[in-house]
């Protein structure tokens, strides 16, 4: 059914996050009228890239219980000099070269409002204090030195397995559970000090417990993103990242015709039943927004529980995730540091993966790269969770010149103390300082620091959510912690998922002639491009 109110809209979408964002993106792509609100007045939720001052106003709204998925802020964060150049992304992370969201950004265009480099190197942490360069392709390991020759023929092995499919092998049957390092040990017979690089610097495993099949997953995902846009099979994201790419899917959603409201918080939702003198009219959602003059109208809602609107009128939806897609997260919460360095960390025998097109970094040292210390890697560090480092640059535009932006991430997968998020990443930060060169030198000051825990937690509640053949109010799954590179992708499967489920209620609800005669077809999350569309640098 047509409806030609301006403030009509087939689909109200609460919240600027990565998931919302590409899922607004989405829904306007198909033609559909969306209505895209955040009560915050920037882009991407809780996964934004705000400038250095922007993030010292976020930090003190954190202490205040203003957002409440992060807590326990502390630090010394000041306004720096030059402080709207910086570009700090709340959850960071590096994007896999082949998965969901780069396919998204590709086919929907958002890649035309963003740019990328690659990741330079991935290192690991040793007891010893040292950093070693994980190598990043096949020569690299047959060049090692600190391999032996039977250690090689193994881990080609295993890595000829891992990178092909496996899921029927003899090698994983009656085994998908068993925790991955046992498995690399027991199967393999590799080593521990390879065991411990293949578990936590390339599969990117959050603690030693991870189970052996979705490691095994998600290392295939990354050994074959090897090569597509350079030896990295990672990608950053300029002016912070994930928070800019939300931005982007914002912006393609905007250029099909998608409203945007940001600052406004909502003041109520109630939903309005066609009366007798109404025949022509529709049921809809009706919302009222803080200090905006217009009322908003709509088919149906879509929200996550931290974004649910007060007074929801109509039963909300749980949307679920397909079992075999995604793995119920074991995070409780991750402890997170953001510190902002005038000198440049350097690592020992780190050697760059990235294209040799990019500029090298001066003396050596480190613009952007990932660092892991394994579990029981530092003395009072944790003994059972592998915490990443990632530093970051101004290759990627997220910092003034001989600026870092170093980001510590802990997921916390054991039962912790009741100690705050400073008190448990403060060993990780100040081993990170001291990664001078130079062990004689003083370690670096950071010029600002900030501590926070980011829960995982908060939306594990049920609600009333009967089964619904045509939901108006949508409840978003979580975009849970599970590994730091895994984020981007799972916030394009989760929008995917919610993007077919609310495209069946607006086809019953609008009663279009054409969408009832193609009702059980399955639409394309993202159609294919028109020929004016099509970008010849996407590629």
């Amino acid at each position: 059914m047509a409806n030609d109110d301006e403030n009509f809209f087939d689909a109200i979408i609460v919240g600027t996050g990565l998931t919302e964002s590409i899922l607004a993106a989405a829904l306007s792509k198909a033609k559909y009228k969306v209505a895209h609100i955040d009560s915050n007045p920037y882009y991407g939720g809780n996964e934004a890239s705000l400038s250095q001052d922007e993030f010292v106003k976020w930090g003190e709204q954190v202490s205040s219980g203003l957002h409440p998925a992060f807590s326990s802020h502390s630090g010394d964060s000041q306004v720096l000099p030059y402080s709207r150049q910086y570009s700090i992304c709340l959850r960071p992370a590096i994007l896999p070269s082949l998965g969901p969201l780069i396919t998204g950004l590709i086919a929907s265009g958002v890649a035309k409002y963003s740019g990328f480099k690659l990741l330079d190197s991935v290192n690991i942490y040793d007891p010893d204090g040292t950093v070693k360069s994980v190598p990043g392709s096949k020569d690299a390991i047959f060049k090692s030195k600190d391999i032996s020759l039977i250690e090689k023929r193994r881990l080609m092995r295993f890595l000829t397995f891992a990178s092909g499919d496996f899921e029927d092998k003899p090698e994983i049957e009656g085994k998908e559970e068993q925790p991955f390092p046992e498995y690399l040990k027991s199967t393999f017979q590799l080593s521990d000090a390879t065991v411990v690089v293949i578990a936590y610097a390339l599969a990117h495993c959050a603690g030693s417990s991870d189970p052996t099949l979705p490691s095994l997953l998600r290392l295939r995902s990354f050994l074959r993103s090897v090569g597509r846009y350079g030896p990295s099979p990672f990608l950053i994201g300029h002016y912070g990242g994930v928070g800019d790419i939300s931005q982007g899917f914002c912006r393609a959603a905007a250029v099909n015709g998608g409203v945007y409201i940001l600052g406004r918080p909502i003041l109520s939702t109630t939903f309005h039943t066609p009366t007798s003198d109404e025949a022509q009219s529709e049921p809809y959602i009706e919302m009222k927004l803080d200090d905006f003059p217009e009322v908003l109208k709509s088919r149906v809602l879509i929200s996550s529980k931290l974004n649910q609107p007060p007074g929801t009128p109509v039963l909300p939806f749980e949307v679920s995730l397909p079992v075999d897609a995604f793995r119920s997260s074991f995070v409780s919460k991750v402890a997170r540091c953001v510190a902002i360095l005038d000198k440049a960390l350097l690592f020992h025998n780190i050697e760059i993966t990235a294209d040799q097109d990019s500029p090298s970094p001066p003396n050596g040292s480190v613009d952007s790269a990932v660092l892991i210390f394994p579990p029981a890697s530092l003395p009072g560090g944790s003994q059972t969770d592998a915490g990443t480092v990632f530093i970051n640059g101004e290759g990627s535009l997220s910092t003034p010149k001989q600026r870092w932006i170093v980001y510590i991430m802990l997921p916390l997968t054991s039962a912790e103390s009741e100690s705050d998020a400073e008190t448990i990443l403060r060993p990780y930060l100040d081993a990170v300082l001291h990664l001078t060169g130079d062990s004689e030198a003083a370690p670096v000051q950071p010029l600002s620091t900030a501590f926070f825990f980011d829960s995982q937690r908060l939306d594990q509640s049920s609600v009333s959510s009967a089964s619904q053949d045509t939901p108006r109010h949508f409840l978003i799954p979580p975009l849970a912690y599970s590994t730091f590179p895994e984020l981007p992708d799972n916030a394009a499967k989760i929008a995917e998922v919610v993007f077919h489920q609310a495209i069946r209620s607006l086809r019953a609800f609008k009663g279009n002639p054409q969408d009832a005669s193609t009702e059980e077809e399955e639409v394309d999350f993202w159609p294919p491009m028109e020929p004016e569309e099509d970008n010849s640098d996407d590629e």
